[in-house]
């Protein structure tokens, strides 16, 4: 058995280290769903969790793995999104998003605990657009995250359970777009392109507790702790009467802290179902701000640009989770849930760089064990509600630092997300 588990140990580091976090939008810039049987119960995994992925779901409930597991997973993510003005419209061209996850469990001998670990990516962000009609607001966009995560869980009776995670997090980060510095009727007499990006790491943790009261009802709380993205020596590509190059500090980019509450109830012996409520703090996203090292200057001092500063002012939000199972026999389980989720971001601020709204998604899919192997499918249809705003991201009313200039009238935005994830796990 230790030979096994060294074995396994060797081969997540070495996974660990040729992963690469693929990005994909979902509400703000998050990514909840990481592995399938999370995305087939539309992430209601707060206490009911079963499988080592519980080292992002809730650590406390490592305790409840049957045996020492391993998973791999892959996510496909296809993003249908486009913003129209005017009667002028923009495609986003990043459809085709893709990420890996992995996580393990084992328990010590003899002991009341549990270690596991996990890599996955649960906040990312890939917009790209070519219609020149959006420029102004952005060009491309892209946030990458990947956590590495050892944890441990505490079964200390059989009514309740403690866990905590360390996450190591490493992040990148591109942003680009277009800036006019001089309009003229019908257009802009003076236009520029900027573009900045840069990697970071960080450390992070979070904290989980599984209650049991009785054989059939599990509570569980799960916190996962805010992570500063500090991106401050970011590259600078900026272009208007010639080329520049110089650095930024960007202001800390925060992923929110994240509050999950679940219950879980196994209705009979074969069906179970759980609710979670999440709230995630995305009121600490107030603006994104890079100052610039040195100054930009060109045409002989006559185009100075001492840094970017964009508003943001994104408001707290609930998640509402439903999610329900059902087992045919000893090796089928079939899955199903819904998920009601609230935008952060306000009309003032919305941006084709993260067109986000509220969403609606319907969750399907199924798992079969077969001796020490199981495989799981998901799929998720992601229905975000129309939004029609005036937004001066793209009406040509200056922000703070660098004006931009876009089309009058309303902007419409409208987003359609399809989510499939496959899962391959082993039973040691």
């Amino acid at each position: 058995m230790k030979l096994r588990f060294r074995i396994i140990t060797i081969f997540l580091s070495l996974s660990f280290l040729n992963l690469e976090a693929r990005e994909a939008l979902a509400g703000g810039y998050a990514i909840p769903h990481q592995t399938a049987r999370g995305v087939g119960l539309s992430n209601a995994m707060t206490a009911g969790v079963n499988d080592p992925s519980a080292v992002y779901y809730n650590p406390a409930a490592l305790s409840e793995v049957d045996g020492n597991r391993v998973l791999v997973s892959g996510h496909y993510i296809n993003v249908v999104s486009s913003v129209e003005n005017s009667g002028r419209e923009a495609d986003n061209k990043q459809d085709d998003n893709f990420f890996p996850t992995l996580f393990a469990n084992y328990h010590i001998p003899d002991t009341d605990f549990t270690i596991g670990i996990g890599s996955y990516a649960p906040f990312g962000l890939a917009t790209s657009y070519e219609d020149a009609f959006v420029r102004f607001a952005t060009g491309k966009a892209e946030l990458q995250t990947l956590y590495v995560t050892p944890a441990l869980s505490w079964h200390p009776s059989k009514y309740v359970s403690l866990g905590a995670g360390l996450s190591f997090v490493h992040a990148s980060v591109f942003l680009s777009r277009s800036a006019c510095f001089a309009s003229v009727p019908g257009g802009c007499g003076l236009e520029g392109k900027i573009r900045l990006n840069d990697e970071t790491n960080a450390f992070t943790y979070n904290l989980g507790v599984l209650f049991k009261p009785n054989d059939r009802v599990k509570i569980g709380f799960s916190y996962r702790a805010r992570v500063d993205l500090r991106f401050d020596s970011a590259s600078v590509k900026f272009s208007a009467l010639g080329s520049s190059k110089t650095s930024a500090d960007i202001k800390p980019i925060p992923l929110p802290p994240v509050v999950n509450m679940g219950v879980f109830w196994q209705v009979t012996p074969s069906w179970g179902l759980e609710f979670v409520y999440e709230f995630i703090r995305w009121s600490e996203f107030k603006h994104l701000k890079a100052t610039f090292s040195p100054a930009i200057a060109q045409g002989g001092g006559a185009l100075v640009v001492p840094g970017l500063t964009l508003p943001q002012d994104w408001k707290d939000t609930s998640v509402l989770r439903l999610g329900t199972f059902y087992r045919i026999g000893q090796n089928l389980e079939l899955r199903g849930g819904i998920t009601l989720d609230e935008t952060p971001i306000p009309s003032r601020t919305l941006n084709p760089a993260i067109p986000g709204a509220d969403l609606l998604t319907l969750n399907a899919g199924l798992g079969y064990q077969w001796g020490k192997f199981t495989i799981d499918l998901g799929y998720m249809a992601v229905f975000y509600k129309s939004r029609k705003v005036s937004n001066p991201e793209l009406e040509g009313t200056p922000a703070t630092g660098i004006p931009f200039l876009g089309a009058p009238g309303k902007d419409k935005y409208e987003t359609f997300n399809n989510f499939v994830s496959l899962t391959l796990g082993y039973r040691f």
